[in-house]
């Protein structure tokens, strides 16, 4: 059910053409389908009315603050 909404992929993918070493490769995470619009919708249909349910105090990660 829900719990492979949490689960990731994590996939290597390489940096330059010599690929012998690890840190040639940056790791991704591929999430589900689902929890991504999910997510997106949630974070859409709460943006606006973020103002007026955090504190005045809180100014990171508040659109003009």
């Amino acid at each position: 059910g829900f719990q492979k909404l949490n689960q990731a992929l994590i996939t290597l993918l390489p940096n330059r053409a010599d690929t012998s070493s690890l840190s040639d490769y940056r790791p991704i995470s591929l999430i589900h389908l689902v929890a991504k619009l999910f997510t997106k919708v949630l974070s859409l249909r709460l943006a606006p009315r973020m103002a007026s349910l955090v504190s005045t105090n809180q100014s990171a990660f508040v659109t003009g603050r």
